[in-house]
């Protein structure tokens, strides 16, 4: 590894299958989050349940996205116009151990969810999340095709955090120097 003037090891570019499988990430919710809100807009949902599923697909998508910040430099240094952090890196530890853990979750929460659909675990929900709910049609069975992509989102952002956490092991944590290395530094 080469030291830069800002006395801090260069971090390595990410490999790229890392950056498609990042980029692949929001687009693998994408089906299923277009379908979920225009069902809610299409099939006489009240206006609670069209909040809650624009909601849900709108941070869903959110959350995919921070997948691309594994690969990208903002996801390295926070950007200027954040006060107070501003050139500061990325602690590189708790967004690798946020990202495992959340991509974890979302394969258990998948996993149990397919579990259910083939044994069905649990056929109604045990509370309701908007009050009381109407019984709405049985989707076709073509939604789940769009739910498959789905499948494939905690296990491309496992992927994603181990190359970034690959990427950032050699990198020191504090604020990142403006000023050029001292003499001892340089050897002059």
């Amino acid at each position: 590894m080469t030291i830069p003037t800002t006395g801090r090891p260069e971090v390595l570019p990410p490999a790229r299958w890392a950056v498609w499988a990042a980029w692949a990430t929001p687009l693998s919710l994408l089906p299923s989050s277009v379908w979920r809100v225009t069902v809610g807009f299409t099939d006489g949902h009240t206006a609670p349940e069209i909040v809650y599923m624009v909601a849900l697909s709108c941070v869903m998508m959110g959350v995919a996205f921070l997948t691309v910040g594994l690969v990208r430099p903002w996801g390295e240094i926070f950007p200027r116009w954040i006060p107070g952090a501003a050139g500061c890196p990325v602690p590189a530890r708790a967004v690798t151990r946020i990202a495992r853990v959340g991509a974890v979750l979302i394969i258990l929460i998948t996993l149990y969810g397919v579990l259910n659909n083939i044994f069905g675990f649990v056929d109604d929900p045990p509370g309701n999340l908007i009050g009381d709910q109407e019984k709405y049609d049985e989707p076709p069975a073509w939604v789940n095709y769009l739910y498959l992509p789905a499948a494939a989102w905690g296990f491309l952002v496992l992927a994603v955090a181990g190359d970034y956490a690959r990427r950032m092991a050699g990198r020191v944590p504090g604020p990142v120097a403006d000023t050029p290395r001292s003499n001892a530094a340089t050897g002059v």
